[in-house]
């Protein structure tokens, strides 16, 4: 059974796309590497992983997952597969640690949107359980411009290393569907 990784920049439907295949694949689970990494912050401070930009978030955090993963799947014969959804694992760091034959991985991105056509796009899908619905928009365009930056070097690094790389900001709902459709197909 294959894993399947959904990483990319925030607020490109990371999440709504894993809630979408969870609903279809029965024997699957989620695994939220902002839940992981939000509870390393909170037991183990002195690792510095957490929600700020801790400094082992890329060094640690990836490898924690992948040995999760391992011990789920090879010592405890768990036969059920993974949805495992973060912003935190970029694609350099994936060919590194993950088993990409075993695997599903794809980065969702912001496409060419500038930064403020990202505000524009995030709001449009903001509920009250996002963290962006509580930020001002002065302040989610700071955040913008870090994801603006970001979404270009994945984008560049998963043409790099052949990952598939879907954009998210047109046609929102229909993307991710399709997505999903062509996730379930591969399985």
């Amino acid at each position: 059974m294959k894993d399947i990784f959904i990483f990319g920049v925030p607020r490109s439907g990371k999440t709504t796309l894993s809630n979408m295949l969870i609903k279809k694949l029965y024997n699957y689970q989620i695994l939220s590497i902002d839940a992981i990494r939000n509870s390393f912050g909170d037991i183990f401070p002195e690792l510095e992983i957490n929600d700020q930009g801790g400094k082992n978030n890329e060094i640690l955090l990836p490898n924690y997952i992948t040995r999760l993963l391992y011990w789920n799947h090879r010592i405890l014969r768990n036969s059920q597969g993974y949805i495992v959804e973060g912003c935190q694992i970029l694609p350099d760091k994936a060919k590194e640690v993950l088993d990409l034959n075993n695997s599903i991985v794809i980065y969702l991105g912001h496409g060419s949107l500038l930064p403020e056509q990202i505000v524009s796009n995030i709001r449009k899908y903001d509920t009250p359980r996002d963290y962006s619905y509580r930020k001002s928009d002065s302040i989610l365009l700071r955040d913008c411009e870090k994801y603006y930056k970001l979404n270009k070097i994945i984008m560049k690094k998963c043409e790099e290393y052949d990952f598939k790389y879907i954009d998210t900001s047109i046609n929102r709902e229909k993307v991710l569907y399709d997505t999903m459709q062509k996730i379930i197909d591969s399985i």
